[in-house]
Order: structure tokens, then C-alpha cells, then sequence
């Protein structure tokens, strides 16, 4: 449940938490004055996303307000079996190993939600008593995240679009890469030292996997996969156009992806003498 990849799957769920939590923060100072306890709803939701983790499905507040006290009692009331485990120690486990035991399943619970809404009270706290970085934050986060309209390279961009991006305006873009349209991996890669990072975590100039929370899964297969049988093709077989010196044609065709318009045939012969 802890994976990585399960954490991004629940990419959703985590989203529709915070939504949450800014409503009973907006209800609760509506109620009060203005006045929140940022703790009590961070503890909920924190306690709502892993629910949500756990079940898979998606609760209302008032079945999530009566799970917290049951999974309490669970922990409180289910009897350890230590002995089982350690029957050594059968004739010495009394009721004050028991007590310490229980103590100990309580402490589990506040482990799984105090620790993370306790880390964003004493965050916000900060934030209110520097608000010179809070206004500084705010400013950064409504810089990098949209929340209406806005302009990117001088494009209008409306509320909710679908956009595609044009790889070749960032692959075949000769201010980011010299000679773009030539074929020569070894003096761009190699000898050129320019960096390659396909993953696009240090910068957007090859996505052949996409980036961010949509990047391919499978980019860490694929790679071994590409690697090894591109290698093992060109240690072991030549390979020459078919028909004998006709010019490749590589112009594309969208299908699933991008292939060659025309599949692409060629002759082999064993490398340099192996068979």
C-alpha cells in the first residue's frame, strides 16, 4: 500500500481529500467567526486518504468520523498472541506487558494520521507567523498552478482544455539541439555531453515516455528491453537496405503510435564473421 506506484495511483482519491479539506476549513470558519482548528481537519483527512487507500472506495465524512473511533478499538482490543511468536516468554507475559502492548497499538493509530496533519499545523503556523513567505509561496504556487485561464508562450489557454503537445517542435528545435535532423547519437550524446533525460525531470528536450504523474510505467522495462535486443541486432547481423541501394523512407503514419509509412524490410548477413 506504501509503494510509490500505489501512492500514484491514488492520485484521485488524495485530490478529492483536499478538496475536502478546504471545505470543512471554509464550513468550520463560517460557523466560528473565521475561526478554524487546523489539526482536527487534517487529522480527518489524512485519516480519509487512507481509508480510501485501504478500501478503494470512496466514503462520506460521517462513515469516515465513525471508522476512526472502530479502528481505535481494533487495535485497543485485539489480544496480541506474542507468546505465539515468542513462546520463550509464555510464562512471563503478565498484564503489565499486555498494557504496554495496547498503549502501543494506540500509538500505531497516531502514527498513521498525527505525524502528517501535526507536520502541516506547525507549517501553517510558520506561514501565519512569517506572511511575508506566505505571500511569497502563494505567489509561486498561482505562478505554476492554473486555476483559470491563463497564457503559456503567448497562447491563450481557457479553463479546462485538452492540449497536445507537438514533440517535434522540442525534438527537431535546433535551439536546443545543433543539427537537429541529423542522425549521430555518439557526437551529440557522447562526445557532445548533452544531456538526454528522458524522464523529463531535470528538463523537457526528449519525452519519448511523457513525464510527470503521466509518465509510461513501463519506461524502466522498455529501456532494458531496447538496450539489449539493439545491441545483441548489432553485434550479431548486418543489415543493408532491401532492395539493394534504395533510399529508406521515413515518413510516419499515426496509428497507435507514430510508425514508418512503410514497414521497413532490409537484408542481413552475419557480423563480421559470427555465427
Amino acid at each position: 500500500m506504501l509503494s510509490s506506484s500505489r501512492i500514484k495511483d491514488c492520485h484521485s482519491s488524495r485530490s478529492q481529500a483536499v478538496d475536502k479539506l478546504i471545505d470543512r476549513l471554509r464550513a468550520e470558519a463560517k460557523a466560528n467567526g473565521g475561526i478554524v482548528s487546523v489539526l482536527k481537519s487534517a487529522c480527518f483527512i489524512v485519516f480519509y486518504i487512507l481509508l480510501g487507500m485501504c478500501f478503494g472506495i470512496e466514503m462520506d465524512e460521517e462513515t469516515v468520523e465513525k471508522m476512526d473511533p472502530i479502528t481505535k478499538n481494533v487495535l485497543i482490543t485485539l489480544d496480541t498472541r506474542i507468546n505465539d511468536f515468542l513462546p520463550i516468554l509464555r510464562p512471563v507475559i503478565g498484564e503489565q506487558l499486555k498494557r504496554a502492548l495496547q498503549v502501543r497499538k494506540q500509538q500505531v493509530h497516531a502514527v498513521v494520521t498525527n505525524t502528517t496533519a501535526t507536520v502541516l499545523e506547525w507549517g501553517i503556523a510558520q506561514l501565519i507567523h512569517n506572511p511575508d513567505i506566505q505571500s511569497k509561496l502563494f505567489d509561486e504556487i498561482k505562478s505554476t498552478v492554473a486555476t483559470g485561464a491563463t497564457t503559456v508562450g503567448g497562447f491563450n489557454i481557457p479553463i479546462d482544455p485538452n492540449l497536445e503537445i507537438f514533440f517535434p517542435g522540442i525534438t527537431e528545435d535546433p535551439k536546443i539541439w545543433s543539427n537537429p535532423e541529423k542522425f549521430n547519437p555518439a557526437d551529440r550524446f557522447y562526445l557532445g555531453k548533452k544531456d538526454a533525460d528522458i524522464t523529463g525531470v531535470t528538463m523537457v528536450k526528449m519525452k519519448p515516455f511523457g513525464a510527470g504523474t503521466r509518465i509510461c510505467p513501463g519506461l524502466t522495462m522498455a529501456t532494458v528491453h531496447i538496450h539489449l535486443m539493439l545491441a545483441r541486432m548489432v553485434q550479431q547481423i548486418e543489415r543493408t537496405s532491401y532492395p539493394p541501394n534504395s533510399n529508406i523512407d521515413f515518413s510516419g503514419k499515426f496509428e497507435f503510435t507514430v510508425v514508418m509509412s512503410n514497414t521497413l524490410k532490409a537484408r542481413i548477413k552475419p557480423m563480421g564473421g559470427i555465427r
